[in-house]
């Protein structure tokens, strides 16, 4: 609300300039800054908006003596219509009376108004290079130049002109601070590759891992191809949206997209450095895209592209993409000699995806994400499981703090640092300490939590050892449908160099599950304002516990239909599902007696005579449409037993349990 009006302006101004250095956004001191404005002699509301090189309205806000609005409904084009009347951009400010307004632009004199001013003084100023800023405060005072004589001490005018002193100086620091971190993360990321395209001659392998930390780290997709006998094949592809990765990669191998004749080698334009269209289809959602061709001794050796959604702030410069170009080049080319001798072994290897989740049997995994906006800069949660040596495989799942590339980058960096230590055979807390050391190395100034669940088998299912680093506990939850927390502890990475990690042992019997979730799950709410995870979520996770895994983390991420997952949340389900008695597709006929005869073998005289109701309605629904062949899949052991029975993607489950 308005500031003190006996406070001098000198010392709002002072506190003003003060904020300016610390603010990360002009967002953050906007309030201050509005009100102080407002308590002024004769103001009675004001505007501020930033306009981009065409003269569109980035950003628009209002203030009263009510509160402050962001992008209130139609100011934006009652602005633009004012604007139409003054395209000069008057160097001085202009007091535009309350009836000339109306001329100009009803609605926003009918605005105006509505507060009690009597007229609107508009001043412009250039924020940087292309963008200009305006302050439109409304006032009651016919003489806006006239100081009065009380504590404030200053005319409007000159308050104004202050004022906007103080936001072109908060912006320009901003700016600047912006940089230095995108800089930070391009050299976090340079270094990263650099080292990943030195440490192997797998180039396929290599060429997978710079494209994985390029994404969410510099664009919003990224796709490179390789010269293969005479022509370019698509070797890795990445989408910041997982769930449209697949699609991204279809259309780009079908030529659905402006670079196909790059591929093809049909258009020899220089593409470098410059920002076009894509031209791939609406539903990838990436509208813009930037080309490097790579290029060593004299040879085209590839095609490097990174694909933006428009309107994103993230373009890579030009000596970065051609350093980038110049370095994955000649990997390229210094790989070709060992990677024609592996050709035949690089074929089988290409079928196994880094993106796909581990099979461990008697585990079942299941994974989902959600995106926040696609209109505004990513966050950084991320997850993935590990085969390791000795029959143990890891999961792991975290956040980065904060939004934009530097966030991003670190989510890159973070992956794949845990994800080759763990390859590598190592502990979970090893290579969480390893981040850890990497980050302070070389001075990231952000943290990550993070939490990881390494299991090996059991005689009674499978022990599993949980670590968190500041991240929301992993859950327990029983078959019985009790749900705990697991009792491991530690800080946040990146932040001090001991961690403090103290790990927790459990055991899972067929039928309990362990789920893993980032905070945007749990800081959920509902429609009065409840969070998910402040009493809800255990309950959920023990009402949901029987259905089929993929469901379940689905069921969670959509807030359970009763909770909206506005922020970005990842979810990792592990379920031990035991002795795996029957997998196999048989017509629905012969589905029932084969899935009795599964329990059996596992449930001895305990098993069922028949088959639940609703599994056998279920079959014979199938047999009755024609539905030639069902999966069927039974696990379990003596005490719990689940069947799930699948056709034309239907599912039909029941769990029996003593």
């Amino acid at each position: 609300m308005p500031a003190n009006p006996s406070t001098p302006w000198s010392t709002r101004l002072h506190a003003l300039w003060r904020s300016a250095s610390d603010a990360m956004s002009t967002k953050g001191f906007s309030e201050e800054l509005y009100f102080g404005l407002l308590s002024l002699p004769g103001a009675c509301g004001l505007i501020g908006a930033r306009f981009g090189l065409r003269g569109e309205v980035q950003i628009v806000r209002w203030a009263d003596h009510d509160g402050l609005v962001t992008s209130p409904v139609g100011l934006a084009e009652q602005l633009l219509a004012w604007t139409a009347a003054h395209p000069e951009r008057p160097t001085e400010s202009v007091l535009t009376p309350l009836d000339e307004l109306r001329g100009q632009s009803a609605d926003l004199a009918d605005r105006v108004a509505a507060t009690g001013a009597t007229g609107l003084l508009v001043t412009w100023f250039e924020v940087s290079e292309n963008e200009w800023g305006l302050l439109g405060l409304a006032v009651s005072t016919p003489d806006v130049h006239a100081a009065p004589a009380d504590a404030v001490g200053i005319d409007i005018v000159t308050a104004i002109r202050q004022a906007t002193d103080v936001i072109v100086a908060a912006d320009h620091h901003i700016t600047e601070r912006r940089a230095l971190d995108d800089q930070q993360a391009r050299d976090a990321i340079l270094a990263e590759a650099s080292l990943r395209m030195d440490a192997s001659l797998d180039i396929e392998d290599t060429l997978r891992a710079v494209v994985r930390m390029a994404v969410p780290g510099l664009a919003d997709g990224a796709a490179i191809h390789a010269e293969r006998d005479g022509r370019m094949a698509l070797i890795a592809v990445a989408h910041v949206d997982a769930r449209r990765e697949q699609r991204l990669g279809e259309h780009l191998r079908a030529g659905r997209w402006a670079g196909g004749p790059v591929v093809l080698g049909t258009d020899s334009s220089s593409w470098e450095e410059e920002t076009r269209m894509s031209g791939l289809p609406d539903e990838v959602g990436l509208e813009l895209m930037t080309i490097s061709v790579l290029r060593a001794r004299g040879r085209v050796v590839g095609m490097l592209a990174f694909f933006h959604r428009d309107g994103g702030p993230r373009r890579p410069r030009g000596a970065f993409l051609r350093d980038l170009a110049g370095r994955a080049a000649l990997s390229i080319d210094n790989a070709t000699l060992y990677e024609r001798r592996r050709r035949d072994a690089l074929s089988l290897q290409q079928h196994l995806l880094p993106t796909v989740l581990p099979d461990v049997p008697g585990l079942e995994f299941a994974t989902t994400y959600n995106v926040a906006d696609h209109t505004l800069e990513v966050g950084g949660d991320f997850y993935g499981a590990v085969d390791q040596s000795g029959g143990r495989v890891t999961a792991l799942i975290g956040d980065v703090c904060g939004r934009g590339a530097p966030a991003a980058a670190l989510t890159g960096l973070a992956r794949h640092t845990l994800e080759t230590v763990l390859a590598e055979g190592r502990s979970a807390q090893h290579a969480v300490r390893t981040l850890n050391d990497k980050m302070l190395r070389i001075g990231v100034t952000r943290f990550l939590t993070l939490a990881t669940a390494t299991f090996w088998a059991a005689e009674s299912g499978f022990r599993v050892r949980t670590l968190s680093a500041g991240h929301p506990p992993t859950l327990l939850v029983r078959r019985d449908g009790a749900v705990r927390e697991s009792r491991s502890t530690g800080r946040l990475v990146g932040v001090l160099p001991d961690l403090r990690l103290r790990t927790a042992t459990d055991v899972l019997r067929p039928g309990d599950a362990l789920v893993m979730y980032t905070d945007g799950l749990i800081e959920a709410r509902d429609e009065e304002g409840r969070f998910f995870g402040d009493t809800d979520l255990e309950p959920t996770l023990s009402r949901l516990r029987g259905l089929p895994l993929p469901d379940l983390a689905s069921s969670l991420i959509a807030g359970s239909g009763r909770y909206h997952v506005g922020d970005d949340a990842a979810v990792l389900a592990i379920r031990c599902t035991g002795e795996r008695a029957l997998r196999a597709e048989l017509p629905p006929s012969a589905a029932g007696d084969a899935a009795l005869a599964a329990l059996r073998g596992l449930r001895g005289d305990s098993a069922p005579a028949e088959l639940p109701e609703r599994l056998v309605a279920f079959l014979a629904e199938c047999a009755l449409e024609g539905v030639g062949a069902v999966r069927v899949a039974v696990d379990g052991d003596a005490g719990w037993a689940r069947v799930e029975i699948t056709g034309e993607g239907r599912v039909a489950w029941a769990e029996l349990t003593d």
